[in-house]
């Protein structure tokens, strides 16, 4: 269930219609909510456990991200990574707002792929408050920029 502003720091829905606010793993969730009419998923989603470590990406958010699936997920650590020098404090800032300010967080970030090539991708992160009101999980949506 998401807070009111007046309630505490607001978590936000990803921004598509059909988005479930809390069954299933995200992946599932929000990669069912938000496909094509076609079939072929538009937005990749990634969430990063604090309190177990856990961390699950859909296999669009590999993709975007230019990332192996054989490898596994990146830590929030190695995220940072996959982008160009340039984006890297955005992405801290990003990181920060929600992780520290419970705020939701948005940006378009440049990704470095591994055949050395760039790609841009618009990033939304939003908090995963715990009971108590203290952040507990990073979500993320990562989908294509569109090209100016």
């Amino acid at each position: 269930m998401q807070k009111s502003p007046a309630s505490g720091p607001p978590t936000v829905a990803p921004p598509n219609e059909g988005a479930t606010d809390g069954d299933g793993p995200v992946g599932e969730r929000v990669d069912s909510a938000i496909r094509t009419s076609t079939g072929a998923a538009v937005i990749g989603s990634a969430e990063w456990d604090l309190l177990t470590d856990d961390v699950r990406w859909s296999a669009e958010a590999y993709r975007l991200l230019g990332c192996d699936p054989g490898h596994g997920p990146l830590s929030l650590d190695r995220l940072p990574d996959r982008l160009s020098e340039a984006d890297r404090p955005q992405l801290r800032r990003m990181m920060t707002d929600a992780l520290v300010h419970g705020r939701y967080a948005f940006g378009t970030l440049q990704v470095r792929r591994p055949d050395g090539g760039h790609g841009m991708i618009e990033c939304t992160g939003e908090p995963v408050l715990g009971t108590d009101g203290t952040v507990t999980a990073l979500r993320m949506l990562l989908r294509p920029a569109n090209p100016s």
